[in-house]
């Protein structure tokens, strides 16, 4: 079978409920592992595995390392300055939270949402948990909840949250785009926590929001990739208190079906604009061949009075690109294309030897892309990969093997394989795998920018 992107694969998954929190902090201890002490970690998205979250569990922005040294929060008041929510900071400013008092009790836990808000397209909710619950290692407690009764048609409607130790006990806070093109000016937002420091049960709400006022700015300005038939059309501006959601149309050939959509923003200065929820995917259908997804990103303050137009630079992640496979007894050089995209791997020279295989690669014909060298050298690494051809689809740790730079600038590389310990190797049983997506996956389709007058 083909590989398959992982956003589909996900799709797919069936997770079970009772392996869920130890693979999920199995994953924690693994990133905690990988990542240098001491180190920044690079601002870079890899595209191929960011999915179009609707969610966004605030505690996430906070760093595990600043999480384990931050106080006791010591009142419900400063929640949105701990979970870094600058949308409910601004409207607690501007006196528009909305206070409530709902609790559910199960298992001498006791779980109330304390506070609510509904400015635009953003939602946060922020709670209390007070009993005798299992601490992490940081001093955090994690739950397990869903929103909206968990239905799949609602992205990441199933999430992991943490919640920090308080004077009280602890105090949790969520944060979510309203999952519908649609915004009523009133609704409620069901919301069940299934987990709670160990402890399985429900504690279920049905929190009442009511939308603070709001304006739209109506847009009808889009964009397009000729070559990828790939574009995005603009919708509307949402122009919360203190929020400004983007709505537009993304439209992707049948089989850019899981392409992705980020948005860079900037103002009538040239400044960058912060988009902190991106690739919302409110709606997708199918219609005459292609994918129509209606699509939605936030930024988290109001541009009201700030900016008299934004400048938004939409950039595409394809997903559609498939494993490319060279025989070693092919004549060299081969060179492999991107189907969709101007990418380059060009296989020089193969080498077979009792004890190793080698073979010499370019990527890209030496242009760099706007990447970095090291963004090549893993792709050098973990990419271009000999494997048995009956086992080419099947991923699984690579065949010993070591790499060496040629030639840095022109992005030029040497594999030399292992295959001392491989009994009756024989050169028709093995192929050059050259997964292609990482190239496809980091480097997006660049449209071209569109001025959107707010005015």
């Amino acid at each position: 079978m083909e590989k398959k992107s992982l956003r589909e694969v996900y799709e797919k998954i069936e997770v079970p409920k009772d392996g869920i929190l130890d693979a999920i902090k199995a994953g924690k201890e693994r990133a905690s592992q990988d990542v240098p002490k001491n180190k920044m970690v690079p601002r870079k998205i890899v595209w191929s595995t960011v999915a179009a979250a609707t969610i966004i569990v605030s505690s996430s922005f906070i760093s595990p390392s600043l999480s384990h040294v931050m106080a006791k929060v010591p009142l419900l008041g400063d929640v949105y300055t701990a979970f870094n929510d600058f949308v409910g900071r601004s409207l607690q400013s501007q006196d528009l939270i909305t206070e409530l008092n709902q609790s559910s009790s199960y298992k001498g836990v006791d779980v109330t949402i304390t506070n609510a808000y509904y400015d635009g397209a953003v939602i946060g909710v922020t709670f209390s948990v007070k009993g005798n619950v299992r601490t992490e290692e940081d001093g955090r407690i994690q739950g397990f909840y869903e929103i909206f009764d968990g239905k799949g048609g609602i992205s990441d409607s199933k999430e992991i949250v943490y919640m920090e130790p308080s004077d009280n006990g602890y105090i949790g806070h969520i944060q979510l785009s309203y999952p519908k093109t649609e915004l009523p000016p009133e609704t409620s937002f069901p919301l069940e926590f299934k987990m709670i420091g160990g402890k399985e049960g429900s504690w279920r709400f049905d929190v009442p929001i009511n939308q603070l006022p709001y304006e739209t700015v109506h847009v009808d300005k889009g964009t397009k990739d000729e070559d990828t038939e790939v574009s995005v059309h603009f919708d509307s501006i949402i122009e919360g208190k203190a929020s400004t959601a983007i709505d537009y149309t993304a439209t992707f050939p049948i089989e850019g079906k899981h392409d992705q959509v980020r948005l860079e923003a900037y103002d009538d200065q040239g400044k960058e604009i912060n988009i902190f929820m991106d690739g919302i995917d409110l709606k997708t259908i199918e219609k005459n061949n292609k994918i129509i997804v209606k699509g939605r990103s936030i930024i988290p303050q109001s541009l009201k009075g700030k900016t008299s137009y934004i400048v938004v630079h939409p950039k595409v992640a394809l997903s559609s690109e498939s494993d490319h496979f060279v025989k070693l007894i092919e004549t060299t050089p081969v060179a492999i294309n991107a189907a969709r995209q101007d990418f380059t791997v060009e296989i020089e020279n193969i080498t077979v030897q009792d004890k190793t295989a080698t073979f010499d690669f370019q990527i890209n014909n030496g242009d760099y892309m706007n990447q970095d060298f090291l963004f090549y050298s893993n792709l050098a690494r973990n990419d271009v990969i000999l494997v048995k051809e009956s086992e080419k689809d099947i991923y699984k740790e690579a065949i010993k093997h070591s790499v060496e730079v040629i030639n840095k600038d022109s992005l030029r590389f040497r594999s030399t394989f292992d295959i001392s310990k491989i009994n009756d190797f024989n050169l028709n049983d093995y192929v050059i795998r050259i997964n292609m997506g990482t190239l496809s996956s980091n480097i997006p389709v660049e449209l071209e920018k569109v001025k959107i007058d707010l005015n």
